[in-house]
C-alpha cells in the first residue's frame, strides 16, 4: 500500500464532507479510522469514493490488476467519551498489536505522533477530546497521552476490541 498516496487521497475527500478524523492507522491489509460525523449517511459514499480513486491510482501506477481490499468497511457506533478513548487507544496500538513495531512511536502512518508531540497531520480534524488529553504546545511530549496509550499494550486487544465494539465478538 502506498500510505503517502492514501493519506493524500482521503484527505482531498475529506474536505468536502463534515466528517472529522480523529484517530488513525494504516496498515498494509486494513486501516483503522475514528471519525465523528453528523450525518453517518455520508460515510458510505465517502469510503467508496476513496477506495475507488485509491485502487485506480494503485492499479495505474503498479501495473496491479483488482481489488485492494477484500471486505467492505464496517462501522461501530462509539457510546460514550470512555469507550471513544478506548477505541482510540486501539487504534494507536494496532501496529503493535499487529507485530508492525514494537512502540506506537515507530509507526510513522497513525495519529499516534499527532497527540503525542502536537505534530502536523493532514488527516487530523479534532473536534472532541477528553480534557486530560488536550494537545501541549507544538513539539512538547503529551505524557498523559503516551502514559494512556503505552498502558495499552499489556492489555488483552481482544478485550480492548469487545470494548470499544459494545461487546460483540471480535472476528478473527
Amino acid at each position: 500500500m502506498d500510505f503517502s498516496r492514501f493519506k493524500h487521497t482521503l484527505s482531498r475527500y475529506l474536505k468536502d464532507v463534515q466528517i472529522y478524523v480523529h484517530h488513525y492507522v494504516l496498515m498494509n491489509t486494513h486501516c483503522h479510522f475514528l471519525a465523528w460525523c453528523e450525518e453517518t449517511s455520508a460515510l458510505a459514499p465517502l469510503i467508496k469514493a476513496v477506495c475507488v480513486s485509491y485502487n485506480y491510482q494503485y492499479c495505474k501506477r503498479y501495473s496491479y490488476k483488482g481489488h485492494l481490499w477484500h471486505s467492505r468497511f464496517r462501522t461501530v457506533v462509539i457510546e460514550d467519551e470512555d469507550q471513544w478513548a478506548q477505541c482510540g487507544r486501539y487504534i494507536e496500538l494496532n501496529p503493535v498489536y499487529a507485530g508492525a513495531c514494537r512502540d506506537p512511536r515507530n509507526y510513522p502512518w497513525s495519529s499516534y505522533h499527532y497527540y503525542e508531540t502536537g505534530g502536523r497531520d493532514a488527516l487530523i480534524q479534532p473536534i472532541l477530546m477528553r480534557d486530560e488529553f488536550r494537545l501541549r504546545e507544538k513539539g512538547d511530549i503529551n505524557e498523559s497521552y503516551r502514559e494512556f496509550v503505552l498502558a495499552g499494550i499489556d492489555l488483552d486487544y481482544r478485550k480492548l476490541k469487545k470494548q470499544f465494539e459494545g461487546q460483540r465478538s471480535p472476528r478473527s
